[in-house]
């Protein structure tokens, strides 16, 4: 199959120089997407006060766990492309990208129809507070709703990295970024809308961004173009894409579950806490963007790989990855205690000492952890490349199990602490587990291979 600049081929190379050549698109493009949030935050908690910061955030685990089903869903399709592009089968790709079209329609009107009517009774579940409850209502109802333009984004992006191309999306979303940074100021400070607004703002630029990311499939990457022929629905190949996806689905939605259930006994401690945990989350959400692009890099890499049977190669750039990631913890805990009270004050527009002290304290005490994050990150990244569908899934209600006791007794012994030290205990039993199971799987496919090799004539 002829590779074309739009294209990269991950088989090929020093590792850790392809990761970091492909990650680094990704990472501006995560790093855009964190930007706006903080901005989107910022521009909230300075026009709209601390009811509005707290309304996002008291809902913020219920439209984050729908969105997290489309984009684990996008994210799992990638990796049966990337698979049929690294064996270089030109065919399978077409006809996996046209079923990946065809699971993504159904999927974006099942999730956004499921999120809208389940979101009232789950904002009663999680104890939404009065007070805040229909301005929280009518941000989370938008954003559930046109979440549909963000997994449109979402899935023809993947099918861009599955075939190695992390620059294009990065473009296309820094048009979207400055445009919802732009609306929201119009919507919010000069309109007046509120929430509404700045929901709408989101849901405008999202459809911008896949808008303009179809435009440049159509033109400049034949590798995913269709056509008549190719569309035909493969019973196997459904069942791969759909439980691939469903796979990643189901490891973020599990993980946003647990959140869901965490973001309860959050909600119980008011409004300020509140505050403080979205903005501490927010600042998190920037730090660990870091390593999850890294987890991201990984996961197409190991899929090209694998289908292209090379698992000494995966092996090798897990280890220099990891190894690399290692430093960039470093400097983000020196940034963080360094500069953490004043990024606290920036994101929520708030100089009450409550906030600021509670917000810094949960910062302060997870990064250290970023170490065993960066493990378990890139190592369920790198089984998901290859295949594997059940163990990350079994990790993730690890997780969640783990989420339930803290929510029902260490917030309830240790007040809001108990919240802080939940997530790092969860990443050290997670990621022993995720590594077991890696040199499990890794060990097998080396069998394998050693087995083919012996049986060529």
């Amino acid at each position: 199959m002829a590779v074309n600049r739009a294209t990269t081929d991950l088989t090929k190379g020093n590792p850790l120089r392809m990761v970091l050549l492909f990650a680094i698109p990704i990472f501006l493009s995560n790093a855009l997407i964190q930007l706006y949030n903080l901005t989107d935050i910022s521009i909230i908690g300075h026009a709209l006060g601390d009811d509005a910061l707290s309304a996002i955030g008291s809902v913020s685990t219920i439209y984050g766990f729908f969105n997290s089903l489309m984009f684990g869903m996008a994210n799992g399709f990638a990796v049966v492309i990337s698979r049929f592009f690294g064996a270089h089968d030109e065919k399978g790709l077409k006809r996996a990208v046209a079923n990946t079209l065809f699971l993504s329609v159904i999927w974006g009107i099942l999730i956004p129809t499921a999120g809208l009517l389940s979101l009232k009774p789950l904002m009663r579940v999680l104890h939404t507070p009065d007070e805040i409850f229909d301005m929280a209502y009518s941000y989370a109802s938008i954003v559930i709703v046109l979440s549909v333009f963000m997994f449109a984004y979402n899935v023809l992006r993947s099918a861009l990295q599955a075939i190695g191309n992390s620059r294009a999306p990065l473009y296309f979303l820094a048009v979207s970024v400055v445009t919802n940074i732009a609306l929201d100021l119009l919507f919010v400070w000069v309109f007046g809308w509120g929430l509404p607004g700045a929901a709408s703002a989101t849901a405008i630029s999202q459809a911008l961004s896949a808008l303009l990311t179809f435009i440049y499939i159509w033109k400049k990457v034949p590798e995913l173009h269709i056509r008549r022929e190719d569309f035909v629905l493969s019973r196997n190949l459904l069942i791969d894409l759909f439980t691939s996806g469903l796979s990643f689905a189901l490891m973020y939605t599990v993980v946003n579950l647990g959140s869901m259930i965490l973001q309860s006994a959050i909600n119980d401690f008011g409004k300020t806490t509140i505050a403080a945990h979205t903005t501490a989350r927010k600042i998190s959400e920037l730090c660990m963007m870091m390593l999850s692009t890294f987890a991201n890099a990984m996961a197409t890499f190991a899929g090209q790989n694998h289908g292209a049977g090379r698992t000494d190669r995966i092996r090798s750039g897990l280890r220099s990855v990891i190894l690399f990631t290692f430093g960039l913890v470093v400097m983000l805990i020196i940034v963080i205690y360094v500069f953490g009270r004043n990024l606290v004050m920036f994101v929520s527009g708030s100089d009450t000492k409550e906030l600021l002290d509670t917000a810094v304290s949960y910062l302060r005490f997870d990064l250290p952890f970023y170490f065993v994050l960066a493990i378990l990150l890139l190592t369920r990244s790198t089984l998901q490349g290859m295949g594997s569908k059940f163990t990350p899934i079994i990790g993730s209600i690890m997780e969640l199990i783990l989420k339930i006791i803290t929510a029902r007794d260490l917030a309830v012994r240790l007040g809001y602490f108990g919240i802080i030290i939940c997530e790092p205990v969860i990443w050290i039993v997670c990621a022993v587990y995720i590594i077991i199971m890696f040199l499990i799987a890794s060990g097998k496919n080396v069998k394998r291979g050693r087995q083919a090799l012996s049986s060529d004539p």
